[in-house]
């Protein structure tokens, strides 16, 4: 019905203009006046040199003269909005698409048989998994699901760091413990707290003594080289104690990947494709090769430093190659920090000189930090939030909540916890635009009555509660269904759910999920508000029938929108 009422616009702006233009459907500030408006009249207004309401007028005539739409009225509001009004069989014809589409309500086709990689995460091996990384995966893996409901292919890629001066400052100080064996180490959690103490440890010799910061760069050196055994299997097994806990947080976080790429396997690569394309376009500079951005209108970077070794820079080119290779993919996309802007300005254009088929298909998706009191984290001097202490205060915190607690099992309670615990996270995490920085608020974050993920998931389980109760599956059938008693209460509630496709598509389109964030509250807002002033199992049949219907449909919205946040639902709460 959008499209519909899209398309029509078009064929009636086109008509008075003469030209194409783009046309905007938004949320209509008042029910009472319409479902959706479009300002086109007014955007076009000053160009064609006519009042806006004038212009409205126009096209409202053209639109039922020309392309006329069944079950919709316009009506023209302030200036020149146009409002679209649905009649009642479309939300009825509404409810009863939900039902049957199920998970699938709220699919576009807008980027079908496009192949788009998602690269996220970036932990660094040896280093500490901190409250920062849990946004990056958070952003990342709902954005994978949003492309793919969407119905993109999505290759979803991990690029981390497991070699350099981060790793040789682990290693000089794993060394310096001197222990024969790590058998005490039993859990991928131990180890990776372990880790993180050794890394503080050598982070902070590397900055203080100078002979230990000379061992450190030699251990480097030698990495890179890879010839010292004794060294080279001491890096295997840390470097998979890293991996293996990275698993286990990708796995409570509900996300996988289906390439991991690594420094390690990138540095020889990209090195080798900058000293093959020096002259062409790298140049020698105080005995390093530079990319010179300022020919781009950007500035110059180190890709291969005077002593030889290939930076962040060079890697990324020999990353560029493996992706390219191992995904054929329509466009790329880097969630990395906001710091790294200006980096990946260089970055890409020096691929593109060195690939010109990637030319517009990269692209950096740039989001803000998460800032706490104390202000940034820094794993170099071990004052660190670690992600997984962050999911477990939070899941400490909900269990305080929770009521009744006889009424769960053991297994229930640690569900419960659980799944809220990093609902709660990933929802505040993503309810900002993502260029935004957060302020994390733990407290905020798990509220059962405000702006946050277990808001929504408890409107959920309390839907469901009541379906259950009823002792019948809602009935999915224009002919059956008798809506002649609803009241405004539950009209309000339905058209509610006209915009989750819209915000589906807004997000897909900006790369960001906040819109479905948002789009949750307000659905989850409405039906509070129904919930405090209608009843549904002691109504007569057809009027229960009707309102069980209706709230099916919107726990199947809410399912659908927490899906794509990466979030998981709750049969009970």
């Amino acid at each position: 019905m959008i499209e519909q009422i899209t398309q029509a616009l078009e064929n009636a702006v086109k008509d008075l203009t003469g030209e194409d233009h783009e046309i905007v459907l938004e949320q209509a500030r008042d029910f009472n006046r319409g479902d959706f408006a479009c300002s086109v009249a007014m955007q076009l207004a000053k160009i064609l040199g006519k009042p806006p309401i004038n212009l409205a007028k126009e096209i409202v005539e053209k639109l039922n003269t020309l392309y006329p739409i069944s079950d919709i009225t316009y009506e023209i509001a302030g200036p020149g909005f146009i409002n679209f009004k649905f009649s009642k069989n479309v939300l009825l014809d509404l409810v009863v698409k939900i039902l049957e589409q199920k998970d699938d309500f709220g699919q576009g086709e807008d980027l079908k048989n496009k192949k788009i990689l998602v690269e996220f995460a970036h932990p660094n091996t040896h280093k500490a998994f901190h409250i920062g990384h849990l946004r990056n995966i958070s952003l990342g893996e709902s954005l994978a699901r949003i492309l793919e409901f969407e119905k993109a292919k999505i290759f979803r890629a991990n690029y981390q760091g497991d070699i350099g001066m981060h790793v040789a400052k682990c290693i000089w100080a794993l060394k310096k413990e001197n222990k024969k064996n790590f058998d005490d180490l039993k859990t991928p959690q131990v180890k990776a707290e372990y880790l993180g103490k050794i890394y503080a440890i050598g982070g902070q010799a590397y900055e203080a003594l100078e002979k230990a910061k000379i061992e450190i760069q030699e251990i480097n050196k030698a990495l890179y080289k890879g010839e010292d055994l004794e060294l080279m299997n001491l890096y295997k097994q840390s470097r998979q104690w890293s991996l293996d806990y990275f698993d286990y947080i990708y796995k409570r976080l509900g996300t996988h990947f289906d390439r991991l790429f690594f420094e390690s396997e990138c540095f020889s690569l990209g090195k080798e494709l900058v000293l093959q394309n020096v002259g062409k376009i790298f140049t020698k500079s105080k005995g390093a090769i530079v990319f010179e951005g300022e020919k781009y209108g950007l500035h110059t970077r180190v890709f291969v430093s005077s002593e030889g070794n290939p930076t962040y820079e060079a890697k990324d080119m020999g990353l560029a190659k493996l992706q390219k290779e191992t995904f054929d993919f329509d466009a790329n996309i880097h969630v990395v920090a906001n710091e790294q802007t200006e980096y990946f300005k260089v970055i890409f254009e020096a691929m593109y000189q060195i690939f010109p088929e990637l030319k517009g298909k990269q692209y950096h998706l740039a989001y803000g930090m998460v800032k706490l009191t104390s202000g940034k984290m820094s794993s170099r001097t071990g004052e660190v939030v670690m992600a997984e202490w962050l999911i477990d205060t939070a899941k400490e915190e909900i269990g305080n909540l929770i009521q009744n607690k006889e009424d769960f099992s053991l297994e229930e309670l640690e569900e419960i916890k659980e799944k809220v615990a990093v609902g709660a996270i990933k929802f505040m995490m993503l309810s900002s635009g993502a260029k935004n920085d957060i302020a994390f608020d733990l407290k905020k974050a798990i509220r059962l009555d405000g702006d946050s993920g277990p808001y929504i998931q408890y409107a959920y389980a309390r839907i469901r509660s009541i379906l259950r109760k009823s002792g019948q599956p809602p009935i999915i059938s224009n002919q059956q269904l008798i809506f002649e008693n609803c009241n405004e209460n539950d009209w309000g509630l339905i058209r509610k759910l006209l915009y989750f496709e819209e915000a589906v598509k807004r997000a897909s389109k900006n790369y960001s999920p906040h819109y479905i964030c948002h789009y949750l509250l307000d659905l989850t807002s409405e039906f509070s508000s129904w919930y405090s002033k209608n009843r549904v199992l002691d109504e007569e049949e057809n009027l229960k029938n009707a309102r069980l219907a209706i709230l099916a449909s919107v726990a199947q919205v809410l399912k659908n929108g927490l899906y794509l946040l990466g979030i998981e639902t709750l049969e009970r709460m």
